[in-house]
């Protein structure tokens, strides 16, 4: 609250302030103008109020499966063509009009990088921004009131002094004119703004204002950068060798009045719009700005240009400002330009920037928070502590949320569509902000007991006097005394004309006195009727007045009638508000509900079409086994049908032979059964097996002679030696226990050493002899070709063997021919097994 012109009582928080009306946080929407029409947009202007958010193809709720459109309210839209002026004359002049009048106002820029918020706040001077324009009404409004210089006077407590004019004078001759004549060129030449670009000016001026005040405006500038505060404005100390010193980071304090504001902060006193718009200048050129990916010039801090507006009553002469310091009011306007929320994924930030963008971040999700807090508090009716120090931005603008003045916001967008994701969490902050309520400040009264209207009447006194100044008095007893001097003692002339003229001054003196007795009679006639009028407007004052305290009694039950309406107005207002959230979770739950229902038909849909296809590509798999396996008995049966007649081509050959009893070794006609069977189509049968020839047992066979053959030898431990003739004749050879890769890169030929006993207990040798080859994986395989079987029987009784020879002294256990022969061939890091059988 405000206080009367006069005192400045002690601030109460804002949690024990009862019985006061509110107004929410105005929110306004400003969309970005494109260079290229044609770029795709995601945001939709739906009314004045209201905008549409469409997810674009890229966006991550596409790639979520969530396409829904989602619409936005706020107090006014500005679409991409509206100007700075439209923009200004809805959101800053309503604020520019309450500072005027002695109240607060903060105004926030919020967005994300690249969307325009330098732009709205500063422009440029062909087309000035909300800040200038504000300057420009503030100056067009005070210009006949301003204070001459320095007679307000910061006390660097956030509050103000007040001085004489001469005092002030003095202290302008004190800071202006003397350092000029003493200047000496130690330091290097300052830039100043170019006063002759063209600028344009709002010729905006409020009216009403209180006449019988002077004004004066103090401006400030600071920056908010890695949350520490600089002052922009601040004289850096010059050395010649090192050059400007860095600036030091100010502190925030809390002043009698319990309000927050930046200590030692550089205060400039200014009496027009160019010498503001100099320092605006001087500040901007010192603000934090970094070249990133989505912007060249992309504001690395919060920066806060603050006007304060003091006004002062005059005296009852209406000459001089009152020198009573408990009578000066002080209003301030806050205007903020937020840093850009970014995420660093976008941007390619690294090093300072990516340090910078993560402050500038953590200094908006405070503000948020404290959003969230200020609105849980309002709608749950259940006191709850805002987090306002975790961030020197929103500790600084606290008492503004605790109803120190008017709070607004404009959000700029970029309508883009690849900015719909950083748009969205723009919207939902804007949405969030809209339902915070703030205390609305009181009227404030400059009524201090002194008549008004005082400057006019100085002013039209001092025209009278300038006006009149060569009149001749009321009065006059007539001309100048003659000449005295008397040059002889008998000179009667001298004397005679000295006294004739004193008997008609004396004359003259008589008429005057009657005509000023009579003015004074007429006057006193006319003061005892003014007197009679006075006591009889006094009495129709007293009616008047019976009158008007009926009136006001009235007026005081129908101002009770409306605040109960009003009570009953906002009850019904919070209870449509609630139905309107509850009506938005319960869309929200059906849309949820509807996008699952659709998910999981599409699931069905998914694992139905799913399961056909498993379907038919089993039901094609069956029967491709199927073949298969047809295929492969099919030619089983062929081959063991060629083996029975091989069999039987033996026997024949045995019985017919006479010398029996000399065959002691025989060939069988061997096959690779590790050959695979060529796959075939479904429509083509396998082509015929053409039988081999039968192998004559008398024909003996062929061995290898070749000198470049190196043969494997693999035969397990404790192998029996027969030492008979039918074993291989074999130049070079390799033995080996257990077979590797290794071993069978190194040979090119391959023999196995496999000994079992027989269903008479007699020891069976079968040599099973193949040759290797190179795969195309890069690993080995090997080819049986042959297979001797050599048995060792006795040729006395039928005694069983020597318990030497006895299965369990070999090694390993023994199996059959088919388990023996498993090779294994790695390559390419893939286990490969050929699984061979001895015929």
């Amino acid at each position: 609250m405000k206080p009367q012109r006069g005192k400045t009582p002690k601030k109460t928080p804002a949690s024990k302030r009862t019985n006061k009306q509110t107004d929410p946080v105005h929110v306004y929407c400003r969309i970005k103008p494109l260079d290229d029409p044609d770029i795709p947009v995601c945001i939709k202007v739906l009314s004045p109020s209201s905008i549409s958010l469409t997810p674009g193809p890229n966006s991550n709720a596409a790639k979520n499966g969530v396409m829904k459109e989602s619409q936005y309210s706020f107090e006014y839209v500005f679409d991409e063509y509206a100007s700075q002026k439209a923009v200004f004359e809805h959101i800053a002049l309503p604020l520019v009009e309450d500072v005027l009048s002695g109240k607060n106002a903060l105004l926030f820029a919020y967005g994300v990088t690249c969307s325009g918020k330098t732009h709205t706040m500063t422009g440029n001077p062909q087309d000035p921004g909300v800040l200038p324009r504000c300057l420009d009404v503030m100056f067009n409004s005070i210009a006949a009131m301003q204070a001459k210089k320095y007679v307000f006077k910061p006390d660097k407590m956030n509050g103000f002094e007040v001085q004489t004019e001469a005092d002030a004078m003095l202290e302008r001759q004190h800071k202006e004119i003397m350092p000029k004549m003493n200047s000496v060129n130690d330091t290097p030449r300052k830039e100043k703004y170019d006063h002759s670009v063209p600028r344009v000016r709002d010729t905006t001026r409020v009216e009403n204002l209180e006449e019988d005040n002077n004004y004066a405006v103090f401006v400030s500038y600071v920056e908010i950068y890695n949350n520490y505060i600089y002052d922009l404005l601040e004289e850096l100390q010059y050395d010649a060798i090192t050059g400007y010193k860095p600036p030091t980071s100010r502190v925030l304090r809390e002043d009698s009045t319990r309000n927050m504001y930046v200590s030692s902060v550089t205060e400039v006193e200014v009496k027009s719009t160019e010498e503001a718009y100099e320092v605006l200048w001087k500040g901007q050129r010192r603000r934090r700005v970094a070249h990133t990916a989505l912007n060249t010039e992309s504001s690395r801090s919060h920066s806060v240009f603050n006007v304060r507006l003091v006004q002062a009553p005059l005296d009852p002469r209406g000459e001089e400002v009152l020198q009573d310091k408990d009578k000066v009011c002080v209003s301030q306007l806050a205007l903020v330009d937020l840093a850009g929320s970014e995420r660093t994924g976008r941007t390619n930030s690294t090093g300072d920037r990516l340090k910078e963008a993560g402050n500038i971040n953590q200094s908006l999700m405070a503000l948020r928070a404290c959003i969230e807090a200020l609105r849980e508090s309002q709608t749950s009716n259940i006191s709850k502590m805002v987090p306002y120090r975790d961030s020197r931005l929103t500790h600084l603008f606290k008492n503004y949320f605790d109803g120190e003045g008017k709070v607004r916001m404009v959000v700029c967008v970029n309508p883009m569509e690849e900015e719909y994701d950083e748009s969205l969490q723009v919207m939902k902050f804007a949405e969030l902000t809209r339902e915070v309520q703030v205390a609305r400040p009181q009227q404030v009264r400059f009524d201090i007991g002194l008549a008004r209207g005082r400057r006019h009447l100085r002013d039209q006194i001092r025209t009278e006097v300038a006006e009149n100044r060569d009149l001749p008095p009321v009065y006059d007893l007539g001309p100048l005394f003659p000449s005295t001097e008397l040059l002889d003692p008998a000179d009667e002339v001298t004397l005679r004309t000295l006294i004739d003229f004193l008997r008609r001054r004396e004359t003259t003196r008589t008429t005057l006195i009657g005509d000023l007795s009579s003015r004074e009679d007429r006057f006193r006639t006319r003061l005892l009727e003014i007197e009679r009028q006075n006591q009889e407007l006094k009495s129709e004052n007293q009616s008047l007045r019976k009158q008007l305290d009926s009136n006001e009694s009235q007026s005081n039950k129908i101002h009770r009638q409306v605040r109960s309406l009003e009570k009953a107005n906002e009850a019904l207002q919070r209870t449509a508000s609630q139905f309107e959230q509850e009506k938005k979770g319960l869309e929200r739950e059906l849309d949820d509900k509807e996008y699952r229902m659709r998910k999981a038909m599409s699931d069905k849909d998914r694992l139905k079409q799913d399961f056909n296809t498993k379907m038919a590509l089993t039901e094609h798999e069956v029967g491709r086994q199927l073949e298969q396996a047809k295929r492969k008995l099919k030619n089983e049966s062929q081959q063991q049908l060629r083996a029975k007649q091989q069999k039987l081509e033996m026997l024949r050959t045995i019985i017919n032979d006479s010398d029996v009893d000399s065959v002691t070794s025989q060939t069988p006609f061997t096959q690779p059964v590790n050959k695979a069977v060529p796959r075939t189509t479904r429509n083509r049968s396998p082509p015929p097996v053409k039988p081999k020839p039968v192998v004559n047992p008398r024909i003996k066979h062929r061995r290898s002679k070749s000198s470049n053959d190196v043969w494997l030898d693999h035969k397990p431990t404790n192998t029996v030696d027969t030492g008979t003739i039918l074993q291989p004749n074999i130049k070079k050879k390799k033995s080996v226990n257990q077979l590797s890769e290794k071993a069978t890169r190194e040979a090119s030929k391959y023999l196995l050493t496999h000994q079992e006993m027989d269903s008479d207990d007699n020891l069976t040798t079968k040599l099973v002899k193949g040759h290797i080859t190179r795969t195309s994986a890069g690993g080995s395989a090997v080819v049986f070709d042959d297979v001797e079987t050599i048995k060792q029987t006795s040729p006395g009784d039928r005694k069983r063997r020597s318990p030497a020879l006895r299965p369990e002294d070999f090694e390993g256990e023994w199996t059959d021919t088919e388990t023996r022969c498993k090779i294994a061939v790695e390559g390419h890091g893939q286990l490969k097994r050929i699984k061979t059988s001895a015929v």
